[in-house]
C-alpha cells in the first residue's frame, strides 16, 4: 500500500487505512510503539505488562465493595 506523508505541525504524519487499523485493533487515541529498522518504521500496538498496568493505579485507591446478594446453593462466605 502506498500513502503520502504529511505536514502535521513540527512533524510529518502518515495515514493508516481503515482496514490496516482495524486488523491491529488501533484506533484514535490507541497508544503505539514506532521503531526505526533500517529504511522501514515499524508500527505496532502498545502491549502492556502487568508490572506497567499495576503502576498505573493510584496509591489511594480502595476498590468498591460489591454487594453480590444471599449465597445460592452451596455458595458459602
Amino acid at each position: 500500500m502506498k500513502t503520502i506523508a504529511r505536514k502535521w505541525g513540527n512533524s510529518i504524519g502518515i495515514r493508516i487505512p481503515a482496514s490496516m487499523a482495524n486488523s491491529l485493533k488501533i484506533s484514535d487515541g490507541t497508544p503505539i510503539d514506532v521503531e526505526l529498522d533500517g529504511e522501514r518504521i515499524i508500527v505496532t500496538r502498545k502491549k502492556y505488562d502487568l508490572k506497567e498496568l499495576l503502576a498505573r493505579i493510584p496509591d489511594e485507591y480502595e476498590p468498591e465493595e460489591i454487594d453480590w446478594g444471599e449465597p445460592v446453593g452451596g455458595e458459602k462466605w
